[in-house]
């Protein structure tokens, strides 16, 4: 059994955010290979969902088929504490692995944290993520935690996967081969909760609405603490996931729509489960912090279009599109 195959680095910037990286020093990674890069952002113990921990949530990103050896790992964790509890599981394992084993484990494990990122979002309570009135805030905060990983982390990896702390399964294990071969710019699959069979709904094509002349007059005016727009649905012009399959059911079995590999073009994606071909990130697009639809000089602030929905929004600047394969299905945490 070896203890010595791992390099373990430290970093301390200015007090501000730490970084840690252990390395399989003896992984057969190359940078003309389909790389992978991992990413994830932990606030604190409670992230993973009920009764979970970094030890299960690393275990569900182990079903998935894809070689280790190709493989990189990405944390961002907010909560200080769990931090250092995250530092000492991975550690922990990578001491714990024989040599036989260190051969086909992932290349390298990244740990961040920074919490004055989290220090923004840490009055709300979990369970009030979704409210209203919290989103301008919530989405702000996960796109500068998104941006803050990726860019600490993302080195030579051919293709970036982000996956929310709190999925618990990939009901299809191959789900990132089926990804790579539909050589799609960037692509989600569905994810689902309890009984709910699509519940990332910033997955989506269609249009939205847009805040009437007495919102916007609150946004060139700075009034956000009475600011209470959030974008949806426009009735009959909008299609989610389960849209989709709502129209399935009326297909033959043999349809295209009821393969695998099927994908549809969307004009958003959520970030539940995200993969994206890192040659676009490294390019700049990346996740807005603001609403970026409707701003202008003196609206710093937009309606629409942060985080994952700004992703999409931008990358068709550039010629990339966004797109779903909903017969694909990963599993979220109910709690």
């Amino acid at each position: 059994m070896s203890q010595l195959r791992q390099t373990f680095t430290v970093h301390h910037f200015e007090n501000e955010y730490q970084k840690v990286e252990i390395r399989n020093s003896i992984s057969p990674y190359t940078d003309d290979r389909d790389t992978l890069l991992i990413l994830s952002v932990v606030g604190g113990p409670e992230s993973y969902g009920k009764d979970r921990s970094i030890g299960d949530f690393f275990e569900t990103l182990n079903t998935i088929k894809f070689p280790s050896t190709q493989v990189s790992l990405g944390l961002l964790v907010g909560d200080t504490a769990e931090f250092e509890a995250v530092v000492a599981y991975f550690k922990q394992y990578f001491n714990s692995l024989s040599y036989q084993k260190m051969h086909e484990y992932i290349h390298k494990v990244t740990i961040l944290t920074a919490p004055f990122i989290e220090e923004s979002f840490s009055q709300i309570d979990r369970g009030d993520r979704h409210n209203d009135g919290v989103q301008r805030l919530r989405r702000r905060t996960i796109a500068r935690s998104r941006n803050f990983v990726l860019n600490n982390v993302l080195a030579a990896e051919k293709f970036t996967l982000f996956v929310d702390s709190d999925i618990i399964a990939f009901q299809h294990r191959d789900m990132v081969k089926r990804f790579i071969k539909a050589d799609h710019d960037i692509v989600v699959p569905r994810v689902i909760r309890g009984d709910l069979s699509d519940y990332d709904k910033n997955s989506w094509v269609g249009e939205r609405t847009k805040p009437n002349e007495e919102q916007l007059a609150k946004m060139d005016n700075g009034d956000w603490e009475n600011w209470d727009y959030v974008p949806r649905d426009v009735t009959d012009k909008m299609v989610h996931f389960d849209t989709f399959l709502n129209n399935k059911k009326d297909l033959d079995k043999s349809a295209p729509e009821n393969s695998l590999d099927f994908s549809m073009k969307l004009d958003s994606v959520g970030g539940a489960i995200l993969f994206v071909k890192s040659i676009i990130y490294k390019q700049g697009i990346q996740f807005p912090p603001n609403y970026i639809v409707g701003t202008t000089w003196d609206r710093l602030e937009g309606y629409d279009g942060i985080e994952t929905e700004g992703l999409c929004y931008t990358a068709k600047s550039c010629n990339y599109s966004c797109w779903g394969m909903p017969n694909l299905v990963a599993e979220h945490s109910v709690e």
